[in-house]
């Protein structure tokens, strides 16, 4: 398009608040995460376990990998940490087990599957 007309720099604060310019220490990649998680379980998982320790942390940017047509989670998501003892102590996380960490203040109703209600047995008679 030779009408378009770019600025240098204009674009670093979005840069910055993603968090593309920040030290690779801080950045973790994680797999093998639920597809029925969201943004919400993953951050408070890993601020819960992260700041189980000594240091506090706060988990700065959370990119959840998602299908394109059902939007679901694909089971990975880059993090990003403001120090890097909180990627470290996340890293030290390696092989725990995802355990659902409730929202403060709203309670998760379990969803019931469609279909047979006396326990999916079918009945013969005869």
């Amino acid at each position: 398009c030779p009408l378009k007309q770019t600025k240098k720099g204009c674009n670093n604060v979005a840069k910055r608040l993603r968090g593309l310019h920040d030290p690779p220490s801080r950045k973790v990649f994680v797999s093998g995460l639920p597809f029925e998680c969201n943004d919400g379980d993953v951050k408070r998982f890993f601020e819960d376990g992260v700041s189980g320790g000594e240091v506090s942390t706060e988990l700065v940017h959370l990119k959840l990998l998602k299908f394109e047509d059902s939007q679901r989670c694909k089971g990975q998501a880059f993090l990003t940490f403001d120090s890097d003892e909180g990627a470290q102590m996340a890293l030290r996380m390696n092989g725990c087990v995802w355990k659902d960490i409730e929202e403060p203040g709203v309670s998760k109703s379990k969803k019931q599957k469609k279909g047979k209600k006396d326990g999916g047995a079918d009945k013969v008679e005869g």
